[in-house]
């Protein structure tokens, strides 16, 4: 009767130990994310060749640490033939990656943004006064308003200086404990069943119980005592792994359009909500999805990413607002920028009813400065 009660619970074969392993995910360091970028945007043989070596030479931060000069002796390739592929890797993310010192990872960044005014001017004509925060320098060498200079500088000191800082670091592996895959129109969830503890049942007390004749009756009290508690135990595990599965496939039911389109998709869905669907307490929500990696056809994700706060009566989600604002945004006028209360208007006649304030903080989340900074970047 053991083996009918705990069909899960025996010890794993060695081909499902392999299979465990064939369930870690990849995360890709540095140096293979950029070589998979460069073989995605580059065709040409020789053009590849350079960029390996380039990409060969970024350190852990990444910065290039060899000349243009080096890598064309090395590669027999001409500096302009250099120079043409570390721009296009320059275009990589994340973004100012192989730069070859701060100052140029500041302005690949600040190009990338589309700013070719004051700000731009300050790292090309007046760098060695900004990093000596030197304002009237910087007044003295531009011929700009020190108030305007003033606003530049803030800018410059929110860019990240360090182009791969808290991102890309040593080969690193998660075991997805959620698999995701498409079936049809619709998906097909996998559990990680490795997720489960793997227990091996004794094979002496399983003797003992199959054959109690020859055991005496104290002993097999005390054997049968300690199965039943393995029982009671192993029937937790599997009501909490079904009250796993309801809360995953709730999740993966409301996020359906996520998964096909994309970020813009995503619906408000907060745990309250969840706890409500599967008939737990919010608590258990949370504490069955933290630290929990679902692998979908869109990439890994934490689960809790999926979760998204709701805002006002719409359902819309906080990250699909955000994502209308950068849009919005983006394809502004750029000599005539949008203050926050345009953006609210335009937000709300297309059914969005949020507030300036809100539309202030998600722009300031989004690292978008006000509409004064990037008229004055963009002067």
């Amino acid at each position: 009767f053991i083996e009918e009660e705990l069909p899960y619970y025996f010890e794993p074969t060695r081909e499902e130990e392999d299979g465990l392993r064939e369930q870690f995910v990849h995360q890709p360091t540095l140096k293979e994310h950029l070589d998979g970028e460069l073989r995605l945007h580059v065709t040409d043989p020789d053009e590849i060749e350079i960029g390996e070596f380039i990409i060969e030479y970024i350190d852990e931060h990444g910065f290039l640490k060899a000349s243009i000069q080096d890598i064309s002796k090395a590669t027999g390739a001409s500096p302009e033939k250099v120079e043409k592929v570390l721009k296009i890797i320059q275009s990589f993310d994340p973004p100012g990656i192989a730069a070859r010192d701060v100052r140029e990872a500041l302005i690949i960044q600040v190009k990338r943004m589309g700013m070719d005014g004051l700000i731009l001017r300050i790292l090309e004509e007046a760098y060695d006064e900004f990093k000596k925060m030197n304002l009237q320098g910087i007044e003295k060498k531009l011929g700009v308003d020190i108030e305007e200079i003033r606003d530049a500088v803030e800018f410059i000191r929110s860019i990240n200086p360090v182009p791969a800082k808290g991102r890309w670091g040593e080969v690193s592996y998660v075991v997805p404990h959620v698999i995701v895959e498409e079936d049809g129109d619709d998906y097909r969830i996998i559990l990680n069943e490795y997720d489960l503890p793997f227990i091996r049942i004794s094979p002496v007390y399983l003797e003992m119980l199959k054959n109690p004749e020859n055991y005496d009756k104290k002993t097999l009290e005390f054997v049968r005592e300690k199965m039943r508690k393995a029982i009671l135990f192993l029937r937790g595990l599997e009501l909490s792994r079904e009250t796993f599965r309801k809360i995953v496939e709730y999740i993966i039911e409301r996020q359906k359009e996520f998964l096909k389109k994309g970020i813009m998709y995503k619906k408000p869905l907060r745990m309250r909500e969840i706890a409500e669907a599967v008939g737990v307490h919010e608590s258990t929500v949370s504490r069955k999805i933290q630290g929990v990696y679902i692998q979908t056809p869109r990439g890994v994700f934490r689960l809790k990413d999926l979760l998204s706060k709701g805002v006002g009566e719409d359902e819309l989600s906080r990250d699909m607002i955000k994502e209308r604002i950068r849009l919005i945004i983006e394809n502004e006028r750029k000599e005539r920028p949008l203050s926050d209360g345009e953006i609210a208007e335009i937000l709300r006649r297309e059914g969005i009813s949020i507030g300036r304030r809100t539309v202030a903080k998600y722009r300031g989340e989004l690292g978008i400065p006000p509409a004064n900074i990037r008229r004055k970047m963009n002067a």
